[in-house]
């Protein structure tokens, strides 16, 4: 497809609604084929990857409708076959998620194993372990993993090494219908996880939050029809917060849910931004203030998450002075720093024990002792002034993040793969575009 001119250096300004969480609406989609009944779910963002999961039921026999501009009817009741085919199912990682009503219906599950865009399999180690703490029998050869109910399932107690939200979600999805008590610990606390046992309780589910990283299912096999409000969409909202903050404007920002951003408010507040709420709506704006650097850690829910740590960073490279950034929860998400860098940034990729932090490795299928301590850390000296560069996005991760420093840079930056951000930001060029932003697209 055409790319994108944009001229950087506008003060944004006017509100904008953000959408549905997709890591929300992606897993209720796999969950509601538990049902016979129409389950409808409410604000989905009508996006590529939410296209892409409706794909995978339906190559199973599950009904997918649009009932309106963002609300999905859907329903299990003909679901056919336990196996997912090859040539969809491999495509899309959240397929691993329909083991769970395969299961209910079928005792068994054919799932294949996901292969990422450069043909290599991602391992599955900790929804494998769920199924078999379960009582399930799992095998695998070169194409499929291959799950067994012979009716010997029944609840158990899950003790993840670290949280995981994937992980957590398969967790659930996949002992709602087993017999008895199942009890999850180190579980995720991440809102799409409260959205997963609000939901899965609304079509006839027994899923109890006991405390924080605790989680409670008691089994149970019938599930009705029920009507859900998928939850917004945090990572949306942090990015139009960070962007009213680096264009120097003035944002308000709709369908906002105070527990969803907390940590990136208070964030925003020690950098020196200014903020205020109305009910669900968040206003964020800067004028001349200088920003301040932070130390910053990367962690789970209810820490800094992941998913804003390239807001924090670009931010950051406006903060005067030197910040850290540490990384605890992976080991490889600063690919994007090359390109900031080539726009003007000042952002060293670092291990941990180069500033005086303990290495932390949350992601179990990485050898720390074969690979060597991971740079995980960050360290952003600022403020510096960003130019336009030619900009190729290549991992939606951080394919927004690229075109919030062309919008604060100075001067016009040329951004090619906007299909990559397209795919999880439901009209991402249209409401820059509402805001003010200068973007326009290239000839053919």
């Amino acid at each position: 497809m055409p790319g994108i001119f944009i001229e950087g250096g506008t003060p944004l300004m006017g509100t904008v609604s953000v959408s549905g969480a997709k890591n929300s609406a992606s897993k209720l989609i796999y969950a509601s084929m538990f049902s016979n009944e129409d389950v409808i779910l409410n604000n989905v963002p009508k996006i590529k990857t939410i296209m892409d999961d409706i794909e995978v039921i339906q190559s199973v026999g599950g009904r997918a409708e649009w009932v309106g501009t963002n609300s999905l009817s859907l329903n299990g009741s003909q679901i056919n076959t336990y196996e997912v085919p090859v040539e969809i199912g491999s495509k899309f990682r959240t397929s691993t998620l329909l083991a769970g009503p395969l299961l209910y219906r079928f005792g068994k599950a054919f799932i294949p194993k996901y292969k990422s865009s450069d043909e290599s399999l991602r391992p599955i180690n900790r929804f494998i372990d769920t199924w078999n703490f379960l009582g399930f029998q799992v095998q695998d050869d070169e194409e499929f993993i291959k799950i067994f109910n012979d009716g010997s399932a029944k609840g158990c107690s899950i003790n993840f090494k670290v949280t995981s939200h994937t992980a957590t979600d398969n967790a659930i999805i996949s002992s709602v219908f087993v017999p008895g008590e199942t009890v999850i610990s180190r579980a995720s606390d991440e809102p799409e996880v409260e959205d997963l046992i609000n939901f899965l309780n609304g079509i006839g589910g027994s899923v109890e939050k006991l405390e924080s990283g605790k989680i409670k299912i008691t089994g149970t096999n019938i599930f009705k029809e029920t009507s859900f409000d998928v939850c917004s969409d945090k990572s949306e909202i942090a990015t139009f917060a960070a962007l009213a903050v680096l264009t120097k404007g003035n944002i308000s920002i709709k369908n906002v849910k105070r527990d969803l951003i907390l940590q990136f408010i208070n964030f925003l507040n020690k950098i020196g931004a200014r903020f205020e709420f109305s009910d669900d709506e968040l206003r964020v704006w800067r004028h001349s203030e200088e920003l301040s650097p932070q130390n910053l850690e990367i962690s789970p829910t209810p820490g800094f998450l992941p998913e804003w740590q390239s807001l924090a960073v670009l931010l950051l490279t406006q903060a005067v002075g030197e910040s850290i950034i540490h990384d605890t929860v992976y080991v490889d998400r600063y690919g994007y720093c090359v390109d900031l860098n080539r726009m003007g940034a000042k952002i060293d990729i670092v291990t941990p024990s180069e500033v005086g932090l303990a290495t932390v490795v949350s992601d179990d299928s990485y050898d720390i002792e074969k690979e060597g301590e991971p740079k995980t850390v960050a360290k952003v000296s600022g403020p510096t002034k960003l130019k336009g560069e030619r900009l190729t996005l290549e991992n939606f991760k951080y394919g927004a993040v690229l075109i919030l420093a062309a919008l604060c840079a100075e001067g016009k930056s040329e951004i090619i793969g906007l299909d990559i951000v397209d795919c999880f930001f439901e009209g991402f060029v249209d409401k820059l575009i509402s805001l003010g932003a200068k973007i326009w697209e290239q000839s053919d």
